[in-house]
């Protein structure tokens, strides 16, 4: 059986330890998600908390039709749509993940994600001014290491979506990289080595974010 399922099964059945452990091994994830696509460290956090806050009141209506990492994600993505609406006073407005970049939302501040190494904050830079469809597929693409097919399953989006929207992402990124860097030494230093300054990225994160993640609650 998936491990998912069976700390889902007996946290329904009211172990809350296992519900704990089911929270830990997805709040990684959920918390590298929200970083850079809002501004405040304490946004993002809180995020996190309202993704798994929803998770449990909706534990008990999951039939298992999908992962239980879509499943989150799903909830996540709400979590980000709900945030950009009430936070940004967009209310009114359809949200055109396809055009709005996190750049746009709050123009004049920086990431929460600050790198020692600039080729590192500059690409955290240049994703945070692409489109947030890509924004995402992308990082799930160079943060999870996760291929356009397995976006796709958890993303609910037609894989030949998910491969155009890689495509066209790195091709901004790269445009964005070109705006930032102060020089096209500094460019090519952040190009080729894009998979390694992603994985610095990450470990930063997860220093940051630390691995225990917030407690479930309820039973």
């Amino acid at each position: 059986m998936d491990p998912d399922w069976e700390l889902l099964s007996a946290w329904r059945s009211g172990d809350r330890g296992a519900g704990e452990r089911l929270v830990k091994r997805h709040f990684g994830a959920i918390a590298r998600f929200f970083r850079n696509k809002v501004s405040s460290e304490h946004d993002a956090a809180d995020l996190v908390s309202q993704t798994f806050l929803e998770c449990t009141k909706a534990k008990d209506g999951f039939r298992g039709e999908t992962s239980f990492k879509r499943f989150v994600f799903a909830i996540a993505l709400n979590v980000l749509r709900l945030y950009i609406r009430t936070k940004h006073k967009r209310q009114g407005e359809a949200l055109d993940f396809g055009a709005l970049c996190a750049k746009d939302l709050s123009p004049s501040s920086m990431s929460s994600i600050v790198m020692r190494r600039r080729e590192a904050q500059l690409l955290v830079l240049a994703l945070r001014e692409i489109p947030l469809d890509q924004q995402i597929v992308l990082e799930l693409n160079i943060f999870e290491g996760l291929s356009g097919r397995e976006i796709s399953e958890l993303l609910s989006v037609p894989e030949g979506t998910v491969r155009g929207r890689l495509r066209l992402g790195k091709e901004q990124l790269r445009a964005r990289l070109a705006e930032l860097a102060r020089s096209p030494a500094e460019l090519q230093a952040t190009l080729t080595d894009l998979e390694g300054w992603a994985a610095s990225i990450r470990r930063a994160l997860d220093r940051d974010d630390g691995d225990d993640g917030p407690a479930a609650t309820g039973s």
